[in-house]
């Protein structure tokens, strides 16, 4: 498939930030040719897909408690069960989509090659469909999740949390993953096992928006996500930010932001419906009052609109980025209780200890607990 997104493609998300009208891709997907289709992952109704969501839950850990939100000393040990991304069977079911009609059909497939992951262009009609057919429902956030990644990295410990706090808390129809390349290794090859419900949106990050020159690789990844979400619509997080429990009650509301700050939003968080107005204030913002300053645009500039537009957005307090990076010794080195919390922001950038499913089974901070929960579905230490 040829996967080379032209400067008019690209150019379409900015017209319709302007306009605030639909973007469509003219570049078609190749179709997927597969025919066996699972009934577990294909449903239809009144000639519509319903609303799907991931069904490969069912392979995490099942704690016999679930964690005790009222105590937070830690000096009750449990025994955890066994956790680990090695000895992985041969195959591996893979998610794709037949484009053949304005309908997309969910296709499932077994495959042994871990690069084998269905791809389509940003903006892709097949796409588009698919996220307005197959993963809506009374909401007006659809159930899919958004990531960014670039770099042809391998999937670190931190951003491997993340995916599997999305599937234990979110149980997303799909998870859109944008940029030039995915990742690899032996955490994204477990990830792959446990959950095909993934899409490889292709596009190359991002050098300059209304002819301002992006300074930071960082400001590249904040286009990526407002355009990502003018187009389809979603939840975005950030590839180090985990979530804590279910939150799926915020996807009632137009558009969702937390602060990280008194005086910032925080940008690890972003749901919103498709091509929110909000959305396009914000994206706006980089044709107007672009400045090549680490935090302007993405944190500070939603900060401003918010107090301007209350009644465009929900600030859902600090509940996504607490402890914030100015108090990160609270993750890293204390046990900060964390139950009002729904994600937490790892910073992960920071963290130079080591850290894996075995590590974290006796880590006794914040990282650790929160690893458990995640992990293994109890935040309590191990015995081992």
């Amino acid at each position: 498939m040829d996967l080379r997104v032209t400067k008019d493609a690209e150019s379409e998300v900015i017209q319709k930030a302007i306009k605030a009208e639909p973007v469509r891709s003219e570049q078609a997907a190749e179709p997927v040719r597969i025919e066996d289709d699972f009934d577990k992952v294909k449903e239809r109704a009144s000639g519509k897909c319903r609303m799907m969501t991931s069904p490969w839950e069912e392979h995490l850990i099942q704690p016999d408690l679930i964690s005790n939100m009222a105590d937070w000393d830690f000096s009750h040990k449990r025994e955890c069960k066994q956790f680990s991304i090695k000895n992985l069977p041969a195959m591996r079911s893979k998610f794709s989509l037949n484009c053949d009609s304005s309908l997309p059909t969910i296709v499932m497939s077994e495959t042994d090659n871990s690069d084998d992951i269905f791809d389509l262009n940003f903006g892709d009609k097949c796409l588009s469909n698919f996220v307005e057919n197959c993963c809506v429902d009374e909401n007006p956030v659809p159930n899919v999740v958004h990531y960014v990644w670039y770099g042809g990295k391998q999937l670190g410990f931190f951003n491997f949390l993340s995916l599997m706090s999305v599937l234990r808390f979110k149980k997303p129809c799909a998870i859109l993953i944008h940029g030039p390349t995915l990742p690899h290794g032996p955490y994204w090859e477990y990830f792959l096992h446990m959950s095909p419900n993934i899409i490889h949106v292709y596009r190359e990050r991002p050098e300059v928006i209304f002819r301002h020159t992006l300074r930071f690789k960082e400001h590249s990844s904040d286009v990526m996500r407002i355009e990502a979400l003018i187009e389809y619509g979603g939840i975005y997080l950030d590839f180090d930010e985990v979530l804590l429990r279910p939150i799926d009650s915020l996807r009632r509301f137009q558009y969702t932001q937390g602060h990280e700050l008194p005086k910032t939003m925080g940008s690890q968080v972003v749901i919103s419906k498709k091509n929110a107005t909000f959305l396009r204030l914000w994206y706006l913002s980089y044709r107007d009052d672009y400045k090549k300053i680490w935090a302007y645009n993405a944190l500070w500039v939603p900060n401003t609109l918010a107090k301007n537009y209350p009644e465009l957005i929900h600030i859902e307090g600090f509940n996504f980025t607490r402890p914030n990076w100015q108090n990160v010794k609270l993750i890293y080195d204390a046990n900060y209780n964390w139950a009002t919390n729904y994600g937490m922001h790892m910073y992960a950038r920071w963290y130079k200890r080591p850290v894996n499913p075995d590590i974290i089974r006796t880590l006794n901070s914040t990282v650790g607990s929160v690893s458990r929960h995640i992990l293994f579905g109890n935040k309590e230490l191990c015995v081992s």
